[in-house]
């Protein structure tokens, strides 16, 4: 009847608690101007996350470390094996882009590949959290974005991504029903198109203060919230606008009336299992249709 694992005293004989980490990451990038108004580039670079520790009651001894902990005499009684911290990951980023501006249109492209190895994953199982590296996560994609000046004062932007996430290799991942291998699968969470839409015109009030009204449109196609929540349960696309309009004074006062998600979309932002309900899931709905008014004041 016991609810969380029984606790073994740490750092012990056995695990010592600690991690050493080092790594020396790079940026190298070449960019060529093609015209006055557009330039093309091309670079590599890496980037490092150290260790990350799983500092809930739920922490537990490493499979690897259980025979040493029983010849020392340290197990407990009904201790099963988890994980105390996931290792570091290392990232390798391939980008190729366009950049360009002109008199009323400015636009950028760029195409990448992503490649994580050790990935990080951090779960939560209900009682704690799974912490655990997946052996190579990547994901190619691209990256576009326009503005658009047709009249003064008139800002249109567009902007969109692609990514086509994989896990490469990943076994031991947290799955619904405990530990499984996720490799080749697509992971959770990840959108495979995204796109943000805006229109703002800003204007003068008879000769006085400024102003502006703006619209926007946010959209993620439909994606599991997370691994270990079915995606039956716990799925979540992203269909929403918002609005905003505000107007600075010559005195230093700015009054902004804004509006999100006015359209009452409804998706789930994440989820989870149910603290000791097996077979039970919990999430977190996204925030309803919601109004402010903000005040502002400048103080010279």
């Amino acid at each position: 009847m016991q609810f969380l694992p029984p606790y073994l005293s740490y750092p012990n004989s056995v695990e010592d608690g600690e991690t050493s980490d080092d790594d020396i990451t790079y940026t190298v990038r070449l960019a060529y101007d093609l015209t006055p108004n557009m330039n093309v580039y091309a670079g590599v670079s890496t980037g490092f996350k150290a260790t990350s520790w799983n500092l809930s009651r739920d922490a537990r001894p490493f499979a690897a470390d259980i025979p040493a902990l029983t010849e020392a005499g340290l197990l407990v009684p009904n201790l099963v094996p988890g994980t105390r911290f996931a290792g570091p990951e290392e990232s390798t980023v391939y980008e190729l882009g366009v950049k360009a501006e002109y008199d009323s249109v400015a636009f950028n492209l760029a195409i990448f590949s992503q490649e994580i190895e050790g990935f990080q994953s951090n779960v939560f199982n209900g009682t704690g959290f799974n912490l655990a590296n997946a052996g190579k996560q990547s994901v190619d994609g691209a990256e576009f974005d326009v503005t658009w000046a047709p009249l003064e004062g008139l800002r249109i932007a567009f902007a969109m991504t692609y990514l086509d996430p994989l896990y490469d290799e990943f076994e031991g991942a947290a799955g619904v029903d405990g530990p499984t291998d996720l490799s080749g699968t697509k992971p959770a969470g990840i959108p495979e198109l995204s796109t943000n839409t805006n229109v703002t015109y800003n204007f003068q009030i008879g000769g006085g203060p400024m102003a502006y009204v703006r619209l926007e449109h946010v959209y993620e196609d439909e994606v599991q919230a997370i691994e270990n929540v079915p995606a039956e349960i716990a799925s979540r696309e992203i269909n929403m606008f918002n609005a905003s309009a505000g107007v600075t004074f010559g005195n230093g006062m700015e009054l902004n009336l804004w509006g999100r998600n006015l359209n009452e979309d409804e998706y789930i932002q994440q989820a989870f299992p149910s603290v000791a309900q097996a077979g039970s899931y919990s999430g977190y709905p996204n925030t309803p249709r919601t109004y402010g008014l903000t005040l502002k004041y400048n103080f010279e």
